[in-house]
C-alpha cells in the first residue's frame, strides 16, 4: 500500500472510481472537478495505490471559511471512496489519516467534510459532527397573491448579473459565521456551476440588482438553497419571497424547506406570511477536524480583542485551558489589558471541561457560552469573559458550497 498525491497518469482511474462509487456514467462531471477548477493541484487528489492500481481516493478542496467574522484556511474533504473489491481492509481510514498530514503541510487550520455515509466512520477517525439547523414549512397556495413592489423579479442572466450577485454575496456574508469566502474565480469554476451556485432569480430596481434567490422545485417540495440581499432592505426580501410563493403555487408545492437558520430574516418573513409554525430540522452531515488548533485560535484573536474592547467591560488577567481537541491542548491567556495570547502552558489555567461538540459549536457561535456554562465550574469573572468572547450567532454553510 502506498498513500500519496495522485500522478497525472492516474487521474483516469480516480475519475472511474468516483463514477463507480457515486454517479455511474458521470465521467465528464468528475473530469470537470479537475480540469474546470482553476485552484486545482495534483497534490489535492490523494490516493491509495496497491500493485499500481488506485484502490481508494479523496479530494481536498482548499477554501477559506468564516468563524465569526474571522477567515480561516479550510481543507474540505470530499469524494472519499474505495473500489468495492478492496473495501473493508482499512484503505479509506488510512487515506483519511494521511490526509491530515497533507492538510498540515499546505497550511490548513481546519478540516471540513460532508458525509453521505453513517457518521460513525468519521467519528472513529476523531472527526466531530457539527449540526446545521434548517426548517420546513407547509405551503398554502392561498397566500401566494402578488404583493406590489418596486423590485422586479426576473431570471438570473449569467452575462449581465454575475458581478452584482458576487458583490451582494460578499456584503451579505461578511460577518456570516460558517460561510465560505467566494473569490470571483470561485463563481466561474466548473465545480461550483455543477453544484448549482448560480441564482435562480434576481431582484432588480432601476437597473440595479439588490438581491437574489437560489431555489429549486421538485416532487412537491421547494428547496431554498441560498438567499442574498443588500442589508436593511426588507422590500427586497418580500419581493423575492412572494416570487417564490407564486412559483410554489404554480407547481402545486406542498412544503418549503432549507438548510439554513430559521432566524434568517427571509425565513422569519416566510413564517409570518404562511401563518404557520416552522418545523425545525437538523442536518448532521457536516463534520470538523482541528488540523492545527493553536494556529486556528490565533486567527480569532483579533476579533476576540475587538469584542472585549467593544464590551467596555474590565476583566482581570486570566488563563483558560480549552478542551483537548484532536489530541491538541491550548490555553487562552488574557493580560487584563486587552491582549490575548494562545499558549500551551496550562499550569495556572482554569480547565474548561466541555465536550468537543460544544467547543466547536461555541467557537462558531451556534451556541453561546451561557448554554454550556451550567455544566462547568468557573469563577464569575471567567464566565463573564467567556460570555463576551462567545456570543450566539447564526451559522450558515450555504448548500451550493458543499462538495
Amino acid at each position: 500500500m502506498e498513500i500519496r498525491a495522485a500522478q497525472e497518469s492516474e487521474l483516469e482511474q480516480v475519475v472511474e472510481l468516483n463514477c463507480i462509487a457515486f454517479n455511474p456514467g458521470q465521467h465528464e462531471r468528475y473530469w470537470q472537478y479537475v480540469r474546470g477548477d482553476s485552484s486545482y493541484r495534483l497534490s489535492q487528489t490523494r490516493v491509495v495505490v496497491v500493485n499500481d492500481r488506485v484502490v481508494s481516493t479523496l479530494r481536498v478542496w482548499e477554501r477559506r471559511i468564516r468563524i465569526g467574522v474571522s477567515l480561516v484556511t479550510m481543507g474540505g474533504i470530499g469524494g472519499v471512496c474505495t473500489d468495492p473489491k478492496y473495501r473493508g481492509v482499512g484503505y479509506a481510514s488510512a487515506l483519511m489519516q494521511d490526509t491530515i498530514g497533507y492538510l498540515h503541510e499546505v497550511g490548513c487550520d481546519i478540516g471540513v467534510l460532508f458525509t453521505i455515509i453513517p457518521e460513525k466512520f468519521y467519528h472513529r477517525l476523531e472527526w466531530t459532527s457539527f449540526p446545521l439547523r434548517g426548517f420546513k414549512v407547509k405551503f398554502n397556495s392561498a397566500i401566494a397573491n402578488e404583493k406590489p413592489s418596486d423590485w422586479q423579479i426576473r431570471d438570473f442572466n449569467l452575462e449581465t448579473d454575475l458581478d452584482a450577485v458576487a458583490s451582494i454575496y460578499d456584503t451579505a456574508n461578511a460577518q456570516q459565521s460558517g460561510a465560505i469566502s467566494r473569490t470571483r474565480a470561485y463563481w466561474d469554476m466548473k465545480p461550483s456551476r455543477i453544484r448549482g451556485i448560480l441564482p435562480t432569480v434576481v431582484a432588480q430596481q432601476n437597473g440595479n440588482i439588490g438581491g437574489y434567490l437560489n431555489y429549486e422545485i421538485d416532487d412537491g417540495c421547494a428547496t431554498v438553497h441560498e438567499i442574498g440581499c443588500l442589508p436593511d432592505n426588507p422590500d427586497i426580501l418580500d419581493a423575492l419571497l412572494f416570487h417564490l410563493l407564486q412559483a410554489c403555487a404554480a407547481d402545486k408545492v406542498e412544503e418549503i424547506e432549507g438548510i439554513f437558520s430559521p432566524q434568517h430574516p427571509f425565513v422569519e418573513r416566510l413564517k409570518t406570511v404562511c401563518n404557520s409554525d416552522l418545523n425545525p430540522i437538523t442536518d448532521t452531515t457536516m463534520m470538523l477536524y482541528a488540523v492545527s488548533l493553536p494556529v486556528l485560535l490565533r486567527r480569532l484573536v483579533v476579533e476576540w480583542e475587538a469584542q472585549i474592547a467593544a464590551s467596555e467591560e474590565s476583566f482581570p488577567s486570566l488563563a483558560v485551558k480549552f478542551p483537548t481537541v484532536n489530541d491538541q491542548q491550548t490555553v487562552l491567556r488574557y493580560d487584563g489589558n486587552n491582549t490575548i495570547q494562545i499558549a500551551d502552558d496550562a499550569s495556572d489555567a482554569v480547565n474548561l471541561e466541555i465536550s468537543e461538540a460544544d467547543f466547536w459549536q461555541m467557537l462558531f457561535g451556534e451556541i453561546r457560552w451561557e448554554q454550556v456554562e451550567s455544566d462547568v465550574s468557573v469563577s464569575s469573572e471567567v464566565s463573564a469573559f467567556l460570555g463576551t468572547l462567545f456570543p450566539k450567532r447564526d451559522v450558515i454553510f450555504w448548500y451550493p458550497d458543499r462538495y
